[in-house]
């Protein structure tokens, strides 16, 4: 049985009777909660203090970047040392980072690159992080119940990422910046201790071919429906994304209060996480391509409206933003789950890996130039002129995906694919919810774990 199809067994299952297991897991589950508190913040100062949206998203885009560099460093590392004291080392080391920046911003030092150096050393520890968590995660599940541990650590930490975003508004006002810092470091003080409760533990070898770039080119140029999918995916991230760029911006329209941006991001977060339960309601009386379609309207016109707050006075704009943004989380979700998995289905099974991993590398790339390109225009005219360029790119998008061809290749690249949906479903969930916040870029030679990681902050 594949790891993505796990057991008969329940999810939770899978740490009963594991004390070590169930550690791990609460430990992480608290790390996410840190994180999610961190990077808010961290994103919220960053536009504060810049008043630039660009510049906020150079800041927290920069994180993502190293990971494109140090993936063959980091696979080899993971390949020679005990995974859980690289594991436990490298979140003592992020816990040095934040508590180390939370006694610089105690001192009201603040800069630019102060912010952009916090996020790029971030991003290299991050870099060096994903292989052995993924590796540690395969080589302790339970039984080789992989898919049902990632599970729990997904919905683990969808649930702390909820909390960590609801409560980071509220700790950012009665606290200071600095604290929230200093929580994050906590967080991940006590993540590494549960890595220590296990004996010492090496990663297997795969037995597969190394990644070529080269030829997942290939495939991708030469399979029609896969080429499809491709472009419609990078063109979601390109046009679509960015969105949640412009909210930092979007909050303080209403007030300088970080809690107004919690809450609206809480409120984006909270509709991403109903697109798994949705599918297992819809996927039985719709093709994958309506819901795709349906989904992406969904998006269209809720960014349109969006666009139209300004005509809203500020004492109700709060409310309808607030319930504007979980149809559009969910859309967007939903969006990308659909249009990843399709990427995934469309590939030959012997070049899946590869596939993936040129595709990884690619939404690392285009990701923050979309961002960048509507943060300019924001930056250049109005947040709400970008908000509504955004919807009317979301438009031209749902052209595409309503062409015959589209619908016939989505939907038999999908047929019988559930698992591997709900497998991106789970992981959308925790790895994209704040501004610049980006999936890693994963080998396509260990790659087990849907998480793709640990906390990113």
């Amino acid at each position: 049985m594949s790891a993505d199809e796990g057991t008969s067994e329940t999810s939770p299952g899978v740490v009963r009777g594991n004390p070590r297991v169930l550690t791990l897991v609460i430990a992480n589950t608290f790390s996410c909660f840190g994180s999610a508190v961190a990077m808010l913040a961290f994103s919220y100062v960053s536009y504060v203090l810049t008043g630039s949206l660009a510049a906020t998203v150079a800041i927290m885009a920069v994180s993502a970047l190293p990971a494109l560099v140090f993936i063959q460093p980091a696979a080899r590392l993971t390949m020679r040392f005990d995974l859980r004291l690289l594991c436990a080392i490298l979140a003592l080391a992020k816990m040095a980072l934040f508590l180390g920046v939370g006694l610089i911003f105690s001192t009201g030092y603040i800069t630019f690159w102060l912010l952009f150096f916090t996020s790029l050393i971030n991003g290299i520890i991050g870099a060096f992080t994903f292989p052995p968590w993924n590796n540690f995660l395969r080589e302790i599940a339970p039984a080789g119940r992989l898919a049902d541990l990632d599970s729990v650590l997904m919905s683990a930490s969808a649930i702390a990422g909820i909390a960590g975003v609801l409560c980071g508004g509220l700790m950012l006002n009665g606290w200071g910046l600095a604290s929230l810092f200093y929580v994050n470091a906590l967080s991940y003080a006590l993540y590494a201790v549960p890595f220590l409760l296990f004996p010492p533990v090496r990663a297997v070898l795969a037995d597969r071919k190394r990644a070529s770039i080269r030829e997942a080119a290939r495939v991708i140029r030469d399979e029609e429906a896969l080429r499809r999918f491709v472009i419609l995916a990078l063109v979601v991230q390109l046009v679509a994304w960015p969105l949640l760029n412009l909210l930092p911006d979007i909050a303080t329209t209403i007030g300088p209060n970080p809690l107004y941006f919690s809450l609206l991001l809480s409120a984006v977060y909270a509709g991403m996480s109903l697109v798994a339960p949705i599918l297992a309601l819809r996927e039985k009386h719709y093709s994958h391509w309506q819901i795709a379609m349906v989904a992406l309207t969904i998006l269209m016109l809720a960014t349109i409206v969006v666009g139209l707050a300004p005509v809203i006075d500020e004492n109700s704009r709060l409310i309808l933003l607030m319930v504007l943004f979980v149809p559009l989380g969910m859309a967007l979700n939903m969006t990308s789950v659909l249009t990843s998995a399709a990427v995934q289905s469309g590939a030959p099974d012997e070049h899946e890996a590869n596939v993936l991993a040129v595709y990884s590398a690619a939404i690392t790339v285009i990701t923050p130039v979309g961002a960048l390109i509507v943060a300019g225009i924001a930056d250049l005219s109005d947040v709400w002129v970008a908000v509504v360029v955004e919807g009317l790119g979301i438009g031209v998008l749902l052209a595409f995906l309503a062409a015959p061809s589209m619908r016939r290749h989505f939907d038999h690249s999908l047929k019988d694919r559930e698992h591997v949906i709900l497998r991106h479903a789970r992981h959308h969930a925790v790895a994209r919810t704040l501004p610049g916040d980006m999936e890693p870029v994963r080998r396509a030679d260990s790659d087990p774990v849907a998480s793709g990681g640990p906390p990113g902050a």
